[in-house]
């Protein structure tokens, strides 16, 4: 079992990296109602296709791990989209350095996200890795 995690995860791994960059970029060129009907659309059938295709042994591994890139991007988008839009201004405003910004806006609410994507991110490759084994 160990063995199909060595073979088969560094692809799945990879793609789940670019996906997620290409998603970064979109994220800062489209608008934020777009992002979301977009997340919500690849939302759901992505992690079951690739779950499908690691099963099925169709596909490069990194196509697997492109389509899991949406359920693990979600999470995060979804809460910087609902941040009021002068939280980082109002707080500059008010004498706050970047660590402190850092320390008291950001990673409070990013946290429950990141590690929300973080553990779809371990359950969803580990998956997929495990089904594409012959």
């Amino acid at each position: 079992m160990s063995l199909i995690l060595r073979i088969n995860l560094p692809f799945i791994l990879t793609g789940l990296l670019g996906a997620c960059a290409i998603i970064a970029l979109l994220m800062r060129v489209l608008p934020p109602h777009i992002l979301r009907r977009l997340g919500l659309i690849l939302l759901l059938p992505g992690p079951g296709l690739a779950l499908a295709l690691a099963r099925t042994h169709i596909g490069p591994g990194w196509l697997e791990g492109a389509l899991i890139a949406p359920a693990v991007v979600f999470p995060n988008c979804a809460t910087l989209l609902t941040l009021p839009p002068g939280t980082t201004r109002a707080a500059v405003g008010l004498g706050a350095d970047l660590p402190t910004r850092l320390r008291l806006i950001w990673f409070p609410l990013l946290l429950p996200s990141a590690f929300l994507s973080l553990l779809l991110a371990i359950v969803f490759c580990v998956a997929c890795a495990l089904l594409d084994h012959p």
